[in-house]
C-alpha cells in the first residue's frame, strides 16, 4: 500500500494567521496617525472652552454688580457693553464647542470603521478555524496516523486541532467584546449628534441676542442723545405706563368670572416642577411683599423674578405643550414683552416674560430642561430679568390688551386670569 503524505493546515493557519496580523497592523497605524491627530485639536478645543467659560463667568460678575448700581444712563450703558462682550464670548464659546464636537465625530468614525474591520477579520480567523475543524474532525485518527510519518507527528497534529478549537473559543469571546465596543461607539455618536445639533441651534440663536442687544444698545444711545436727564425721564416714563398698564389689566382680571376646580391641580409639592435658569437667584417673591406693594399697583407680584443677564438660557421647567408665545412684538411698559406660555400634563401652565429672543413655537412639545428662550428686558421690566409664572390652566386667557382697555399696547396680547388662578411657584420648585 502506497502512503501518501498530506499537507499539514497548521501551515495555513499560520499564513492566515500571520495575514491577518500583518494587515491589522497597517490598519491600525494608518489610523493611528489620524486619530492622534484628532485627539490633539479636541484637547486644545477643551482648553480653549475652559478659558472662554471663566472668561464668561468674569463677565456675569462684572453683570450681577453692575445690576445693584443706581440706574443711570451710564450703568446701563456699562451693563448693555458687558452683556454684548459676555454674549459674544459665548458665541466663540458655541463655535468652539461645535468644532469639537465634530472633531469627535470624525475620532467616533475612525473608531467604528476600525471596529467594523477587526470584527471582520475576527469572523474571517474564526470562519477558518472552524472550517479547519471540520476538515480535520472529518477524518478518523487511523487516517491521520497513516497519513503522517510517525506516530508523534499524529500527536502533534491532534493537539494542534484542540488548540485550534481553544482559540475558537477565544476569538468568540473577543468577537463578543469587539461587538459590545461597537454599540457602545455608535451610541455615543449618536449621543455626539445630537450636541452638534443643539450646539448649531444654541449658536443661531444667540446671533440673535448678540443683534438684539447691539439694537437696544444703539437706540437707547438715540432716544437719551447721550443725556441722562433724558435718560430719567425715559425711565420715568417707563415706570408710569407699566403702572398704567397693570391697574388696567388688574381691574380686567378683577371681573374675570373663571372656576377654577382645586382637583384639577396639584397639591403643593416642592420638586413638581425645575427651576427654569442654571444660576439662581430670586430677586422678587410671589404675593404681597414689601416690595410687592411698592412696586405693582395691585400690591401683589404674580410671579417669581430671577437675576438673569440678557441672552441666558431659559428652559422649560417641566414637559409639555407650548401655548402660546409673543416672539416679535413687545412694547415699552406693556407686561411680559416677549414671552412662552407652555401648558403642562398635570393642570398647571407656567410663563416665561420679558425675553429676548423666543426659540420655539405654539404646538411644539418640550421637555423638562430644554432651552426656550434667552432673557432680556422687554416688556414692563426697569432692567434684565426672567419672570417666572405658574396658573391654573383653566384660569387662563389669551387677549389682547385693548380688550381690558389699554390702548397705548393696543395689539399686544397677553396673558390675563382671575387672582385665584395665579399660584405660587415656589410651592412647586425645588427647596433652595
Amino acid at each position: 500500500m502506497q502512503i501518501t503524505h498530506k499537507k499539514s493546515p497548521i501551515a495555513g493557519i499560520f499564513v492566515i494567521g500571520i495575514t491577518l496580523l500583518v494587515s491589522g497592523f497597517l490598519s491600525s497605524i494608518v489610523s493611528a496617525e489620524s486619530v492622534d491627530e484628532l485627539r490633539q485639536k479636541i484637547s486644545d478645543n477643551n482648553k480653549k472652552i475652559e478659558a472662554l467659560q471663566n472668561q464668561i463667568e468674569e463677565y456675569s460678575t462684572l453683570l450681577n454688580s453692575t445690576s445693584k448700581e443706581a440706574k443711570t444712563l451710564k450703568t446701563a450703558l456699562k451693563s448693555l457693553e458687558l452683556a454684548q462682550k459676555k454674549l459674544e464670548t459665548n458665541l466663540t464659546l458655541t463655535t468652539t464647542q461645535i468644532s469639537k464636537a465634530k472633531l469627535t465625530l470624525s475620532e467616533l468614525n475612525i473608531d467604528i470603521k476600525d471596529a467594523e474591520e477587526s470584527i471582520d477579520r475576527a469572523i474571517i480567523a474564526i470562519s477558518e478555524n472552524i472550517r479547519t475543524t471540520d476538515m480535520t474532525e472529518s477524518q478518523s485518527i487511523i487516517e491521520e496516523l497513516l497519513n503522517n510519518d510517525s506516530i508523534s507527528d499524529a500527536w502533534v497534529y491532534i493537539d494542534t486541532l484542540r488548540t485550534i478549537q481553544g482559540r475558537v473559543k477565544i476569538d468568540l469571546e473577543n468577537l463578543r467584546d469587539l461587538r459590545n465596543n461597537l454599540t457602545a461607539k455608535k451610541n455615543q455618536m449618536e449621543g455626539e449628534k445630537v450636541k452638534l445639533e443643539s450646539y448649531q441651534k444654541s449658536l443661531s440663536e444667540q446671533k440673535k441676542v448678540v443683534s438684539t442687544t447691539k439694537e437696544e444698545k444703539d437706540k437707547l444711545l438715540k432716544d437719551t442723545q447721550n443725556k441722562e436727564s433724558n435718560y430719567k425721564a425715559i425711565l420715568a416714563d417707563k415706570i408710569e405706563q407699566k403702572e398704567i398698564y397693570e391697574r388696567e389689566l388688574f381691574a380686567y382680571e378683577s371681573k374675570l368670572k373663571i372656576a377654577i376646580d382645586p382637583k384639577a391641580i396639584p397639591s403643593a409639592r416642592s420638586g413638581i416642577l425645575s427651576w427654569p435658569i442654571d444660576n439662581v437667584l430670586i430677586t422678587q417673591k410671589f404675593g404681597k411683599t414689601v416690595a410687592a406693594r411698592r412696586l405693582y399697583v395691585s400690591g401683589t407680584h404674580n410671579g417669581i423674578d430671577f437675576r438673569a443677564s440678557i441672552g441666558t438660557p431659559i428652559k422649560a421647567s417641566l414637559s409639555g405643550i407650548v401655548t402660546e408665545t409673543e416672539a416679535l412684538k413687545s412694547k415699552s411698559g406693556c407686561q411680559y414683552g416677549k414671552f412662552v406660555l407652555i401648558k403642562h400634563p398635570n393642570g398647571l401652565s407656567t410663563i416665561y416674560g420679558h425675553l429676548s429672543v423666543v426659540s420655539v413655537s405654539p404646538g411644539e412639545t418640550i421637555i423638562t430642561g430644554d432651552v426656550i428662550g434667552y432673557s432680556g428686558d422687554t416688556g414692563y421690566a426697569t432692567g434684565p430679568h426672567l419672570h417666572f409664572g405658574v396658573y391654573a390652566t383653566e384660569g387662563i386667557r389669551i387677549v389682547d390688551s385693548s380688550s381690558f382697555g389699554s390702548t397705548r399696547c393696543a395689539g399686544i396680547k397677553t396673558v390675563a386670569s382671575p387672582p385665584a388662578g395665579y399660584l405660587d411657584p415656589s410651592a412647586y420648585l425645588p427647596k433652595s
